[in-house]
């Protein structure tokens, strides 16, 4: 009797560990550092790493396609992983046309603070943001995942608001 036990715990203490590390990414790990800011805003890499894939090599691109906009591209090994925009919009516009920009938040409800959320997406409004440049205009952050099966609710909000709180901080909404 007292070998199989001992067979079982022999087989337990080397598979194991090696089924703990197994998951949607098949047992890959993330082998980049999670940078610091996302399009000038300061963000705790510790909110970011949990909502993004496994890999080798992360790079953060910031563009302004247009005056109003400024996306923030996140690729884990050369593909879109994530995206967290800034987006100036006319004050008269409800959260709910924002949300409707964001695939990741089809099935969302708006949140009883006007934001929406979801595992793999999210909208917030920044308040009390104003810019000259942007006069009559509030500005909006959103955050996309690439891929929805990491999505987590949780950790989506706390990013979110944590992004969202920082860019209200930053230049864009003293500009």
């Amino acid at each position: 009797m007292a070998r199989p036990v001992a067979a079982a715990a022999a087989a337990l203490a080397v598979l194991g560990p090696i089924a703990a590390c197994s998951g949607a990414d098949g047992g890959k790990e993330k082998e980049y550092d999670v940078p610091r800011a996302f399009c000038g805003v300061q963000v705790d890499p510790a909110l970011v790493s949990p909502l993004l894939p496994a890999g080798a090599k992360i790079e953060v691109g910031a563009t302004r396609p247009v005056p109003s906009r400024k996306n923030c591209r996140v690729d884990v090994d050369g593909h879109w992983a994530m995206t967290l925009n800034l987006e100036w919009w006319e004050a008269d516009v409800s959260s709910t046309l924002v949300a409707s920009g964001n695939p990741r938040l089809e099935k969302a409800r708006m949140s009883p603070d006007g934001n929406f959320y979801s595992g793999a997406g999210a909208v917030e409004l920044v308040k009390g943001c104003e810019n000259p440049r942007h006069s009559r205009q509030v500005l909006y952050t959103s955050v996309q995942l690439s891929d929805p099966e990491l999505g987590d609710g949780a950790a989506m909000k706390k990013l979110a608001t944590a992004f969202t709180r920082a860019v209200g901080r930053s230049d864009e909404c003293s500009e």
